[in-house]
């Protein structure tokens, strides 16, 4: 069976994502189905949760361009927050990254807790 780029790329970054919030000493759950949106809720030892769509930074074939993602209507609703992973360095941002590079995008969810 073949698998779809796509999905490879996607399941890599969900990964990258758990081991990221994991090391930080967060726990992690993912979502079992393919279909949902969220693809893992992460708790600290809090008690605080948020819930994650994790997104490959990708760039368009024809031009280069990034590929730029919003949350679904459904996804608004429930608080989803996307997070970004670049595939080639492993960061995991919590926005899309531009042209400069930017380390402050980085993701600490102390700060997502103030909002």
């Amino acid at each position: 069976m073949t698998r779809n780029k796509k999905h490879i790329k996607g399941d890599q970054a969900e990964l990258i994502a758990q081991e990221f919030f994991i090391k930080k000493g967060y726990y992690v759950f993912n979502n079992i189905s393919q279909h949902g949106p969220v693809d893992m809720v992460v708790l600290d030892n809090q008690g605080y949760t948020l819930l994650i769509d994790v997104k490959a930074v990708s760039l368009r074939a024809k031009n280069g361009w990034k590929v730029n993602r919003v949350p679904t209507e459904e996804q608004e609703k429930l608080g989803v927050h996307i997070v970004y992973v670049n595939l080639d360095t492993r960061e995991v941002l919590d926005e899309m990254p531009s042209k400069r590079k930017n380390k402050n995008n980085i993701v600490d969810i102390r700060e997502w807790k103030k909002l």
